[in-house]
């Protein structure tokens, strides 16, 4: 799919450079989770037991509508931009208020979901024709794996030279734009390792219904990830994968992918 065009998604030509390309998903339907028939072969295969992967069923079908999603995760870049507009404290990793140079181009992280949200706003202040939002778990996994249930962004095998995990054996985040080869179908990069991806979603529990208050912003409890890590196993990696936890927790795992929604 072909990014688009930054031009009018904000005011300020200095942050519209910053923004990454937004790739137009149409509607669709995601198979989303995994079918109990297939858990035990996930502990056999990934290791834990049954239980540890019964989160991720029942597998249902989920009705997503068209979807304008960031290609790459945000920066250090773009998140400097916002903590020097807004004085929020920054990411313990810079050690001091910016980013040092080399990390620019590289996903930023210590990022808790409140930290995101924060941010998803902040842009949308600077917006008179969009919102910026984290997606929802539903539409991050329909942007991971399309809508034939496949295991990995790229297919059903896993391939350590598609993506930074474990099993790439780096041990740190690499470039926003690395790993190109591992796309998903859509053209979405690192869907698959790098940083744990913050969705809008609280954790509940399967079929996803959008309507049922895990998608209320203020709702208490644990937040879901998705997409893994550089330092979790490939099993982590896979789209159907849930992590969850409290929207204050910040680490050197966690950052986000935005969202766009038009304005009303």
């Amino acid at each position: 799919m072909t990014p688009e065009s930054m031009s009018g998604l904000v005011d300020d030509p200095t942050l519209a450079a910053l923004l990454p390309d937004f790739l137009a998903l149409p509607a669709g339907h995601v198979l989303m989770g995994t079918p109990a028939a297939m858990l035990s072969d996930l502990a056999q295969r990934y290791g834990g037991t049954r239980e540890s992967y019964r989160e991720e069923s029942p597998q249902h079908l989920v009705p997503i509508a068209a979807l304008r999603i960031a290609r790459v995760t945000v920066t250090h870049a773009l998140y400097a931009a916002y903590v020097a507009a807004t004085g929020v404290p920054a990411p313990l990793i810079w050690r001091g208020s910016t980013p040092p140079p080399e990390l620019q181009a590289y996903p930023v992280v210590d990022i808790s979901w409140d930290d995101a949200q924060a941010c998803c706003a902040w842009l949308s202040h600077c917006s008179a024709s969009v919102i910026f939002r984290l997606p929802t778990e539903a539409e991050w996994e329909y942007a991971a794996r399309g809508d034939d249930g496949r295991q990995f962004p790229w297919g059903d095998t896993f391939a350590r030279e598609l993506a930074n995990t474990r099993e790439s054996a780096i041990g740190r985040p690499v470039l926003v734009d690395a790993y190109p080869q591992g796309a998903s179908r859509s053209g979405l990069l690192q869907m698959a390792g790098n940083v744990w991806e913050w969705t809008a979603s609280r954790d509940a529990s399967y079929p996803y219904h959008a309507d049922d208050g895990r998608e209320n912003p203020t709702a208490s409890g644990r937040r879901i990830l998705r997409g893994g890590s550089y330092v979790n196993a490939l099993g982590f990696a896979r789209c159907a994968c849930r992590f969850r936890l409290l929207p204050s927790v910040r680490n050197e795992f966690l950052g986000f992918r935005l969202a766009l929604s038009e304005r009303s």
